[in-house]
């Protein structure tokens, strides 16, 4: 996917999406997958479908599944901060 593309995923929502934890450096959280319930600053929390896990996003690299059956991959150290700020930023920029 293009760069441009995996950008603006970053400010979209992301709750209600599959996600699977390609990779982390705490191999724990590695192959972690389920839907994302929660958002927050620096954590996403996915459901696996037994537990909520928290997963840090600095530390990761995530696969998501869009609509349309598309599949991204996106580092976690784009999506840091609540997605209101995210798309705040993003205005920023384009200022």
């Amino acid at each position: 996917m293009s760069l441009q593309y995996l950008s603006r995923l970053a400010l979209r929502p992301l709750i209600g999406l599959t996600a699977m934890v390609k990779h982390s450096t705490n191999p724990a959280l590695r192959r972690i997958s389920g839907v994302i319930v929660d958002d927050t600053e620096n954590m996403l929390t996915i459901f696996d479908g037994l537990q909520n896990r928290q997963i840090p996003k600095t530390s990761s690299l995530f696969e998501l599944s869009l609509p349309g059956g598309k599949t991204a991959e996106i580092n976690g150290k784009a999506l840091l901060g609540h997605p209101a700020e995210r798309l705040r930023r993003a205005k920023k920029l384009r200022w």
